[in-house]
């Protein structure tokens, strides 16, 4: 199934966003591939994202901690100069488009999808 797809439809749940991931692999230290992981990376670090698509965008208000950086840079994240933001393809590269993503997908913020919404993509993604 596509997680484009599963996304546009997802419910939001009002619970709360703090992880309690016990199952899944060490998203401190490992570049990312998946969606659901690259959530889990960004709630546990409470990281102002954005899904995006298929895409996670990060903005922050104004320029990270080298050890921020470095720790974005390790699981997979790249800074976009031109829209001044971190992104990770989730495993979905695309070509550079023409205007802001957000135009055409919209943008769902990390903090409101439930854990429960990300054990549901996890099991959609494998």
């Amino acid at each position: 199934m596509n997680d484009s797809i599963i996304f546009t439809g997802l419910p939001v749940s009002p619970q709360s966003t703090q992880s309690t991931f016990q199952d899944t692999p060490d998203i401190q230290s490992a570049k990312l591939n998946s969606l659901p992981d690259v959530i889990e990376f960004c709630k546990v670090n409470d990281f102002p994202a954005d899904i995006v698509g298929q895409w996670v965008w990060i903005r922050f208000d104004s320029k990270p901690s080298a050890d921020v950086r470095d720790s974005l840079k390790s699981a997979g994240f790249k800074w976009i100069k031109v829209r001044g933001q971190w992104a990770h393809d989730c495993g979905h590269p695309s070509r550079r488009g023409k205007g802001d993503p957000r135009w055409k997908y919209g943008e769902i913020p990390v903090n409101a999808i439930s854990n429960d919404d990300v054990r549901k993509l996890r099991g959609n993604a494998r």
